[in-house]
C-alpha cells in the first residue's frame, strides 16, 4: 500500500458558533479510521478545541473555523483554526474555572491526547492508532 493510499485528509469549514461542535462531531464520526474508543476521544477533544474558539464570542456569520482531520496508519491528527481566541490556551489550561461551553476544556485534551499544541490561531492534538 502506498503512503498516499493509507493517509486520509479532510478539511471542513464550520461556523464560529456553538453549533460548530455538533457539526464537527458528525464530520469526525463520518471519517474512516475514526471510530470506537479512538473516535470517542477524538470527538470529545475536538469539541473542547472548538469551545476555545467560540466561548464568550458573539456569533458572527463572517467568522469561520477550519477543522482539519488527518488519519494515517499510525495516528489521527485533528486541528481547529480560526480567529485567535480571547484567552490564551495556556491560561485556559491552568484555569480552575469551568469554561461556559467547554467543560474542563484544554485540561481534557492535555490528559487524553498523545500530543497537542497551540499556535496563534490554531490548536491541534494527535492520538496514536
Amino acid at each position: 500500500m502506498s503512503p498516499s493510499a493509507s493517509t486520509s485528509e479532510r478539511v471542513v469549514e464550520l461556523p464560529a458558533t456553538v453549533a460548530a461542535a455538533a457539526i464537527a462531531r458528525r464530520e469526525l464520526a463520518a471519517t474512516p479510521g475514526i471510530s470506537g474508543d479512538l473516535g470517542y476521544r477524538a470527538l470529545l477533544m475536538a469539541s473542547e478545541l472548538i469551545a476555545v474558539f467560540v466561548a464568550d464570542v458573539e456569533p458572527r456569520p463572517d467568522r469561520r473555523l477550519r477543522l482539519s482531520m488527518t488519519v494515517t496508519p499510525a495516528r489521527v491528527r485533528i486541528e481547529v483554526a480560526g480567529h485567535a481566541p480571547e484567552v490564551s490556551p495556556d491560561a485556559l489550561l491552568h484555569s480552575r474555572e469551568t469554561p461556559s461551553l467547554g467543560g474542563m476544556g484544554l485540561q481534557i485534551v492535555e490528559r487524553m491526547a498523545d500530543a497537542w499544541g497551540a499556535g496563534d490561531a490554531e490548536i491541534w492534538f494527535e492520538l496514536a492508532r
